[in-house]
């Protein structure tokens, strides 16, 4: 309560400038001292810091003048905008320089503009105070460049009677956290006489009363039955929840085989596209490269039973696409619609260039009326992207607004290698525009040759006229208004809180690392980071797949290709990337190519592949992902055909108690296996604690094994032999010479930190051991 208060206190005062020196640099480049950043002259390019490399390794502390709660930080900038701006950093804190803890992770944007974010004050409620300050960039705005910062103030609370107030109650904190863990390394030497009378002269308790039952019960009197009915009763009161939300997810992958009514099904491709209606649990597939030539099928599968239907085996018959791969799809819930947009198109010089086949054209199917409709003959004419391969689409039901974003541009004319921009298409209206240049945009003073556009309510030279007003025709974009495009990434949208997820990639060479959100309401492009390898995230693989979970607000990754030295590698792996933690989880990862193994593992997971497509069903939380290239050294064209299901668990309470009840039930056997070797009691020969011990294990221990864990099974067979085979003669003396309580305390204190582990951290006894305390140097 006190902690509360405390914090509602905090939070309403004024936060102040907090003055400071500096008190260390990793490293400074000539005039550009660490000391500059003490003073605000915008307009003065000297006054900064800069660092001498620009490696992840830099940084700057800061000393406060005393202790104090440090609230926010306010990052100046240079008056206009500059390639060595912090794109991304971290910030920490602590009361001495080599303990501090992670305050900030944020990124500044790239203007002119003073940007301050709110440091991380308490935890758990508890406000701590802070005397060092360590900043750490991690990116620069402009790529390979030394990092730099301006100015930087710290505010935070000043008042000498809050101050007080915090000293206070986070001295009484350490010093209770101190006594905690010296009853929990008494309790578990068993030195239980020095723990009960410290606990009754302080007063202070290790832990939540049901667990200090629970170790009563279990460790101290071997009351296993009781143990139980704690464990039982913890489950109904959720105490196991909090495991539950933040288990590793587990993988689990089922093979779909299924064809349509002549036994006929998709065959092996690459490059194509899914999309799924998740009401009426469809699945679409269209097009793909099958490794010699593009495809023009399209099919659907039903889930609910399991079918394929080929709709059509050329849609360009029926007005729709032609054959095609590396295209854009999308699914509108709202219209039942699939958007087509883009293709790849080999580059080949000739005396006569075909002008119609470097056309971007876009087509509408309307799932319920199985009809397809051109909606444009050139979206770049339209206003709109040009012809692009490997990019992104989705739609925003809410604002009735299809989005595009990157991909490489084919064009009739040689350019060096382009990326197409961030569009937005007015669905109701046919209208497009550009939300965000590429960083390298150029634009064009010539207008394109004019085409006809079906259903649009402004002719193609209007629309084209209205384009290039806005820019000129020779404006260049300011930097706020681009992105830096690429091909081969994801784009998802969370139509709940109206964002737009940018991620991965590649552009040239370049297989970038960073991801972006995008404020639909606000128009805003924010960086999240700019390297998953450095938040202990995914590495960046060349055409990933991703799905959104907007409940769980989950992102997931499937990738396969990777850019490595001195070769590429192929691979299975899958990461989830929470949103509202930003935290990374790997899945699975598997880079094993051996034939034998695939062999024999064929029915039971997907062999590693790239250029494959993943679709979400977001009411079963179910992956489904078809085909994909397998990167055979021995046979480029090969792809796969393959379609599989793909679920993602966790354990739910009942499972949890279930491994509880397992834990406490081997103990128990354990020692009536151990009574039993002693062979105290006998009757005509036969071993009465040899019987009751079989017994135990058969009606309460079997039940409870778990057939699909390998370490469950390998200890159960131990158990079933220790009961079968002899003990050795030692062993049999060494148990009736020893007490039995201290032979079976320490086990027994095993077992109840393997329970702990699922209980929350506010009820359990403190992290961390005593003897940790003890410093040699």
């Amino acid at each position: 309560m006190k902690e509360q208060n405390l914090l509602s206190a905090i939070a309403n005062a004024p936060h102040e400038p907090l003055t400071y020196a500096i008190y260390d640099q990793s490293s400074q480049s000539g005039t550009y001292h660490p000391r500059n950043i003490c003073v605000n002259i915008p307009t003065d390019q000297s006054s900064r810091w800069s660092s001498s490399s620009h490696d992840q390794s830099q940084f700057i502390t800061i000393k406060l003048d005393k202790p104090a709660v440090a609230c926010e930080i306010l990052f100046g900038k240079f008056h206009r905008s500059h390639v060595c701006n912090l794109k991304e950093f971290k910030v920490y804190g602590g009361l001495c320089p080599s303990n501090m803890k992670e305050l900030l992770h944020k990124g500044l944007t790239d203007n002119n503009k003073a940007e301050t974010f709110p440091l991380l004050y308490a935890v758990n409620c508890l406000v701590f105070p802070v005397q060092y300050i360590k900043i750490v960039p991690l990116a620069t705005i402009g790529a390979n460049y030394n990092y730099s910062i301006w100015y930087v103030e710290i505010k935070g609370i000043k008042d000498e009677e809050l101050m007080s107030r915090v000293h206070e109650v986070f001295t009484t904190y350490k010093e209770m956290e101190t006594i905690r863990l010296c009853l929990k390394h008494f309790r578990q030497q068993n030195m239980m006489d020095v723990y009960q009378t410290l606990k009754n002269k302080t007063g202070i308790e290790i832990e939540h009363p049901s667990i200090a039952q629970l170790h009563q019960s279990l460790v101290v009197e071997g009351d296993f039955d009781r143990a139980e009915q704690i464990i039982k009763d913890a489950n109904s009161n959720n105490s196991f929840s909090s495991f539950v939300n933040d288990a590793l997810y587990t993988p689990t992958w089922r093979k779909i085989d299924a064809s349509n009514d002549d036994g006929d099904a998709p065959c092996a491709r690459g490059g194509h596209q899914l999309c799924i209606d998740t009401e009426r649990e469809r699945i679409y597939l269209f097009g793909g490269w099958n490794g010699k030539a593009e495809l023009s099928d399209f099919w659907c599968y039903h889930i609910k039973e399991n079918r394929w239907k080929l709709l059509s085996s050329d849609t360009s018959i029926q007005g729709g696409p032609s054959a095609r791969s590396c295209h854009g799809m999308c699914f509108d819930p709202v219209r039942k619609s699939i958007y087509v947009l883009g293709r790849y198109t080999d580059f080949r010089p000739s005396t006569i260039p075909d002008p119609i086949a470097y056309e971007s054209e876009f087509y509408q199917y309307y799932t319920e009326l199985d009809r397809w409709i051109q909606i444009s003959a050139s979206t770049k004419i339209d206003g709109g992207p040009p012809l692009l391969f490997n990019h992104e689409m989705c739609v925003d039901t809410i604002g009735k607004t299809l989005y595009v974003f990157g991909g490489r541009v084919l064009a009739l004319e040689a350019a060096p290698i382009s990326y197409g921009g961030f569009y937005s298409f007015d669905m109701n209206k046919n209208v497009w525009r550009t939300l965000r240049y590429d960083v390298n945009y150029i634009p064009s003073a010539l207008p394109p040759t004019l085409s006809t556009s079906l259903h649009s309510p402004l002719s193609s030279f209007d629309t084209y006229i209205s384009h290039t007003c806005a820019n000129n025709g020779t404006d260049t974009p300011t930097s706020s208004r681009t992105i830096k495009s690429r091909s081969g990434h994801s784009m998802l949208l969370d139509s709940k809180n109206r964002t737009i997820y940018i991620f991965g990639g590649q552009r040239g060479k370049d297989c970038l690392k960073d991801m972006y959100s995008y404020s639909i309401e606000e128009d805003k492009l924010s960086p999240i980071a700019q390297d998953f390898l450095n938040n202990v995230g995914c590495e960046s693989g060349y055409t990933q797949r991703a799905a959104i979970d907007i409940e769980r607000q989950e992102i997931y990754i499937s990738l396969g290709f990777f850019q490595n030295k001195p070769t590429s590698l192929v691979r299975d792996c899958f990461w989830v990337f929470n949103i509202k933690s930003n935290t990374w989880e790997e899945v699975f990862s598997k880079d094993n190519h051996d034939m034998i193994y695939w062999d024999r593992m064929k029915s039971t997971e997907p062999y590693p592949r790239y250029t494959h497509q993943l679709v979400y069903n977001t009411n079963t939380k179910t992956h489904f992902i078809f085909g994909g290239h397998p990167g055979d050294v021995s046979d480029q064209d090969k792809r796969l055909d393959d379609f599989w299901e793909l679920k993602l668990t966790k354990p739910n309470s009942s499972q949890i108690m279930r491994r509880c009840l397992y834990l406490i039930r081997t103990r128990k056997l354990h020692e009536l296996c151990r009574q039993a070797d002693k062979k105290l009691n006998t009757r005509n020969g036969v071993n009465v604690d040899t019987i009751g011990a079989l017994d135990y294990l058969r009606t309460f221990v079997t039940p409870l094994v778990n057939g699909d864990s390998k370490e469950e099974l390998d200890h159960f067979k131990q158990l079933c032999a220790h009961l079968c085979l002899s003990q050795d003669t030692t062993t049999k003396k060494d148990y009736i010479t020893k007490n039995s309580q201290d032979v079976n305390f320490p086990e027994r204190t095993n077992v109840f930190q393997s329970l702990l582990e699922f209980f929350p951290t506010n009820m359990k006894e403190p992290k961390g051991s005593l003897v940790d305390a003890v410093k040699i140097f």
